[in-house]
């Protein structure tokens, strides 16, 4: 059970990197500044939250790991 929240992490992961990508690669194209701002901003969000999550994943396999060296 726990793998599959580890997975579903790691799709959500995967998911916050590429919604991060195209807001930059938007945000590069678009010509009125306002709305590349926006985006700028939306792209810095979405990295914010894939290294939330990322540190959310890696403590969760340090706990499973600790857990499995007491055993």
């Amino acid at each position: 059970m726990q793998e599959r929240g580890e997975n579903l992490l790691k799709n959500v992961i995967t998911l916050e990197d590429l919604a991060e990508k195209k807001a930059k690669i938007y945000a590069r194209l678009l010509i009125d500044p306002a709305t590349a701002q926006d985006l700028e901003r939306i792209s810095k969000r979405h990295q914010e939250r894939k290294a939330k999550l990322e540190n959310l994943l890696y403590v969760s396999k340090d706990k499973k790991g600790g857990e499995e060296d007491e055993a």
